[in-house]
């Protein structure tokens, strides 16, 4: 094999193992479980759209929050926190999205130079509108 073949292999090989480190620190033993919006640090809460007022913000664990697209009080959010787990730099919650795609969601925040970023899950608005078939 060539050096520079065995130099891109080599490469190749590395990235999904450090992918699967970032991926592992969600998994250390150090979380602890989230119970609250109150839980999360502020950055994450304004990333969930805590202060955002009506349909467009998040109702804490068991809160009141809209299920279906029938929206009777304007005042409430159609999302709502189900739980998660956090740790030092790493966050994953399950969040409850109303609507026609009415849809549960996992999303993950990782502490990057000192700034929560989502990485993986739902855009932070809500869930698609999924109709169906017939109805498109």
């Amino acid at each position: 094999m060539k050096p520079g073949y065995a130099a891109v292999l080599m490469l190749m090989l590395a990235c999904p193992a450090q992918a699967w480190a970032q991926d592992a620190s969600c998994d250390a033993d150090d979380r602890t479980a989230v119970t609250s919006l109150d839980a999360l640090p502020a950055q994450v809460q304004d990333l969930l759209g805590r202060a955002r007022p009506g349909v467009a913000g998040i109702a804490d664990v068991g809160g009141k929050f809209n299920p279906s697209d029938v929206i009777l009080d304007q005042s409430v959010p159609m999302r709502r926190l189900i739980g998660g787990a956090a740790g030092q730099r790493c966050i994953r919650l399950t969040v409850e999205y109303g609507g026609v795609g009415h849809d549960r969601k996992t999303l993950e925040y990782h502490l990057i130079a000192n700034n929560w970023i989502q990485l993986k899950g739902a855009n932070p608005e809500r869930a698609p509108a999924v109709l169906p078939a017939g109805v498109r």
